[in-house]
């Protein structure tokens, strides 16, 4: 008897373990395919030439977080991207940040969060835009 109920506590733990890789396997899928399609969401055109993209005026080219979503304590990046400013701000405070066409920056929120990106022209013009991040707390 002593011996089939330690076969049965080894077949139980072999079932956990592999339980608990399938998950990690699967949320690492997720989180990759999630990033990918964020990428190909988020890719500039082709056929856009370098004028389009570069322009005179003030605009932000890019604003995004990856991944989108985190679990506490993880680390994300806040990517972006403006042309013609002279001064850029990201609230909630994200320090180390100045005006860029393509540019990253390391934060760790706590709780979910949305970051809006101000972009400020030599003449005062702004322009905003906001991405979202989620933090699933353990």
């Amino acid at each position: 008897m002593q011996k089939a109920s330690r076969y049965m506590w080894i077949v139980a733990v072999v079932v956990l373990i592999m339980i608990y890789l399938g998950w990690i396997y699967y949320s690492r899928w997720s989180d990759t395919s999630d990033f990918m399609q964020h990428i190909e969401e988020n890719q500039q055109p082709q056929n856009q030439s370098i004028s389009d993209v570069y322009s005179s005026s003030l605009s932000i080219l890019n604003f995004y977080a990856i991944p989108q979503t985190i679990r506490s304590g993880e680390t994300a990046q806040l990517c972006y991207g403006v042309s013609n400013a002279e001064s850029i701000q990201i609230e909630p405070s994200v320090k180390n940040v100045w005006p860029s066409y393509s540019r990253w920056v390391d934060i760790v929120p706590v709780s979910n969060t949305v970051y809006k990106l101000t972009a400020v022209d030599a003449d005062g013009n702004e322009v905003t835009k906001d991405t979202a991040i989620k933090v699933i707390q353990d």
